[in-house]
């Protein structure tokens, strides 16, 4: 066979089996669409809502931490996870809406931030619609959730979370080792709080114990937490002490501004306060809380069973002093070395 007649068989061939690898080049790209639709479909943005009482810098910075935690995990906001941040202002109407609307929004899942956001979200999803993980609470088992208090275990298979409870006892001993003739506390909290009520409860026992009168005000919203600390200064308190209260945080300076006028410091379970005034602050590091609370929901999310994780209490300690704003609260009033050394901070 010439070279001519070579070229033209080859050619004739061809064309025989070009049908044949026609389909089999449309059956592929088929296949290889099917593939990609799968994966998109399996791949889609998930929704989160992220849901906190109030704005004060312990709920700011674990909800900065948690978004944090969760890029480091792989569920980076705008990416691959839509979160959609709500806020109700310490109002509990607000904060019922907000609930209402995140059950009917069709997120995968919300997680709250604090003890009322806690109640008022799983009062609305009473019928289990929506994965609830919450952090920054008190007591969980004290919530009237349906946590229960002897087993790590004991909670809904919807709700879980991480419960940070106030060292109240170790502040009231702090108070009392840097005055030991100290006789009467002040203690402004609001009755709507649950949390609040478990500190002060806890507060009054350690007071009992330590030889303290713990003389308390009731607070009804932030505009009365002025003139409930004002009364604690009208019946002699040498101190003022304030618990884990969402209310009464996020007016801490009227707190503090009401220590200064009778020359009295202000002490409390917050780190955060220090810097608004208080003289001494020993609580958790509410960063490192948000952190946790950003693992635990990644972890969720990829596929761990909420109801197999314990409901744990962490509490990563810090205690700031601040002494700048506290010169003139008495002779009485003693920080040791030992104390000074627990410090991670002493504003001067």
């Amino acid at each position: 066979m010439n070279h001519s007649n070579f070229i033209s068989s080859l050619i004739s061939s061809m064309k025989k089996l070009l049908p044949g690898f026609l389909l089999i080049a449309a059956a592929s790209a088929a296949l290889l669409l099917a593939g990609a639709e799968r994966r998109a479909a399996g791949a889609r943005t998930l929704r989160l809502a992220l849901f906190q009482f109030s704005s004060r810098p312990t709920l700011d910075d674990a909800a900065a931490a948690f978004i944090k935690k969760m890029a480091e995990k792989g569920y980076t906001d705008g990416v691959n996870i839509s979160i959609k941040r709500y806020n109700a202002e310490t109002d509990n109407a607000t904060g019922a809406a907000i609930a209402n609307e995140i059950i009917n929004s069709g997120f995968d899942a919300v997680v709250t931030l604090s003890t009322p956001s806690l109640q008022i979200m799983a009062n609305a999803n009473k019928n289990r619609k929506i994965l609830h993980i919450f952090g920054v609470v008190t007591d969980p088992a004290g919530a009237g959730v349906g946590i229960g208090a002897a087993d790590p275990l004991d909670h809904p298979g919807h709700l879980v979370g991480i419960g940070t409870f106030q060292p109240v006892e170790k502040a009231i001993e702090l108070i009392k080792q840097m005055n030991p003739g100290l006789k009467k506390l002040g203690a402004p909290w609001a009755l709507s709080e649950k949390c609040a009520e478990t500190c002060v409860a806890k507060a009054r026992k350690k007071c009992a114990e330590l030889g303290i009168e713990l003389i308390e005000a009731p607070v009804e919203n932030t505009s009365s937490v002025l003139e409930a600390s004002r009364a604690l200064n009208l019946k002699g308190v040498e101190a003022m002490w304030v618990g884990g209260d969402n209310i009464v945080e996020s007016a801490i300076e009227s707190v503090v501004k009401a220590g200064r006028e009778s020359g009295i410091p202000v002490f409390t379970n917050n780190p955060d306060h220090a810097a608004k005034g208080a003289f001494v602050s020993i609580g958790a590091n509410y960063y490192m809380v948000g952190e946790k609370i950003g693992a635990l929901t990644a972890e969720i999310l990829s596929g761990r069973p909420a109801k197999s994780v314990p409901i744990e209490d962490i509490v990563p300690e810090d205690l700031v002093i601040n002494l700048k704003d506290n010169k003139n609260i008495g002779p009485q009033w003693i920080i040791t070395p030992e104390i000074s050394k627990r410090a991670s901070n002493i504003i001067k």
